[in-house]
């Protein structure tokens, strides 16, 4: 009988036998001379309790294959799969003999692709044993994780781990998929490569004044030892080069230190007018013997309040305002002027009408409805040129070439002001107009530090 056509209902056996026994028992109760009322009910009970135990026996003995098909188990076991999948936080996929993704959690998507599902996993994560430890897992094994490295962007450093193949349905090995768990290790992976370069830089920048003093000391030790005015000269270079190595020395432990805390918000209160004052009062006679005008403009309010710590901002201002008058000629002025925004709208810098202007967001700060004090730093000298702008405030990264090499710094200024701006949770955005860029205009650079303020001001 096909089967789209409905079966012909069969009678229940336990009705049948108790319509048997029934009819029995009732023949028995006439021969014996019973009252019908009697028999009739002998009759009734009989059928009814015989009826329901001969159904529940029948129940029993039904197979579960019998209530519910192969199929539809295995989608029960399948989508069971899938909900728990769906509830990890870690990136997790299910593949197919095939490496094929099946199915791929909210976090895995993120990772990899939107649209990987259906797709082959190698198509996101490119090694060789990757065909192999799919093979050791459908075999039954345990691969051991491994790490991959995705250069397609965004640039990735993922560690992959394979279950053992698990079989949707019951000795059904054709069945069986792969979990595929993958964690995202580029941060630690960057961080490393930071370290190593930073070590590097380091050991590059204190090699060369470490060099020339045992040069300079092995010349004073031998021919030059009784020569008075070489003595003298090289004398000089010497205490150079070892100013250079203390300030390196000293940039590299406060750029250190602010690391070590900047994921911590500073609790306490800093004024950011008063951070100004002590910055330009320290860089005044280095302005003066410069011929530079040193100016500040600052509002009528009494305090400039922020959540931060006041020695780290004076820090800032001092890094950014002495970098401003060593790129400044003489007789230039550099410029700090302190204001009050209502909201902070994103706008960095005021409208300017000269579109030679290039501009970048170091710290990028999200605009919000709430006050904000807003400092600029401005300088009068030659300006970046753009290929500089990519790279400011990177570690060990110098844009003052024409300057003489003991003033050039150590290339860690601008990158303990990055660090400080997002320890407070501030912004940082650079401005600059450069000589190539536009003839018979003005050159220099802006920088912009925007603070949340926390005070009463109007």
């Amino acid at each position: 009988m096909p089967s789209h056509l409905p079966k012909k209902r069969q009678p229940p056996d336990g009705l049948i036998i108790g319509c048997i026994v029934g009819s029995s028992l009732l023949s028995l109760s006439i021969l014996a001379k019973a009252p019908f009322w009697v028999a009739a009910l002998v009759f009734s009970v009989t059928a009814i309790a015989l009826w329901l135990y001969f159904r529940t026996l029948r129940s029993r003995a039904t197979p579960p294959e019998a209530r519910t098909s192969n199929q539809h188990i295995r989608q029960l076991r399948f989508d069971a799969l899938i909900e728990i999948i769906d509830a990890l936080p870690l990136a997790t996929a299910v593949l197919d003999r095939n490496s094929d993704v099946l199915h791929a959690n909210t976090a895995a998507q993120a990772m990899l692709s939107s649209d990987m599902i259906g797709q082959p996993v190698s198509a996101y994560l490119h090694r060789s044993s990757l065909g192999p430890q799919m093979e050791r897992a459908f075999a039954g094994e345990t691969p051991s994780p491994f790490s991959v490295h995705t250069i397609q962007p965004p640039e990735r450093y993922l560690d992959v781990e394979f279950s053992q193949a698990i079989a949707i349905q019951r000795e059904d090995n054709k069945s069986a998929v792969v979990i595929a768990v993958l964690a995202d290790r580029t941060h630690a992976a960057k961080e490393r490569e930071l370290r190593a370069d930073f070590l590097a830089n380091a050991s590059h920048e204190l090699k060369t004044p470490i060099a020339s003093l045992k040069g300079y000391i092995e010349t004073l030790l031998g021919h030059a030892k009784d020569d008075p005015v070489a003595r003298e000269k090289f004398l000089g270079i010497m205490a150079e080069q070892a100013e250079r190595m203390e300030r390196l020395v000293t940039d590299l432990l406060s750029l250190r230190r602010i690391e070590s805390i900047e994921h911590i918000a500073p609790s306490e209160t800093a004024d950011i007018r008063k951070a100004i004052e002590a910055a330009r009062d320290a860089l005044d006679l280095l302005a003066e013997s410069r011929g530079v005008n040193l100016i500040i403009h600052l509002p009528e309010t009494p305090t400039s309040e922020t959540s931060g710590k006041t020695d780290e901002c004076v820090q800032l201002f001092l890094n950014l305002m002495e970098n401003a008058v060593k790129l400044s000629p003489m007789g230039s002025t550099v410029t700090t002027r302190l204001e009050r925004l209502s909201k902070w709208s994103g706008e960095a810098f005021p409208q300017t009408s000269n579109p030679s202007a290039k501009s970048r967001a170091i710290v990028n700060l999200i605009p919000s409805d709430k006050p904000v004090w807003r400092a600029i730093i401005s300088d009068e000298g030659p300006g970046f040129s753009p290929t500089h702008l990519p790279r400011i405030a990177e570690r060990f990264y110098r844009v003052a070439g024409d300057l003489p090499a003991q003033e050039k710094g150590t290339g860690l200024g601008l990158a303990i002001v990055k660090h400080i701006v997002l320890r407070h949770r501030a912004g940082l955005f650079v401005q600059t107009i450069h000589a190539d860029d536009s003839e018979n205009v003005k050159t220099g650079t802006s920088f912009s530090v925007v603070f949340t303020s926390t005070d009463h001001a109007v």
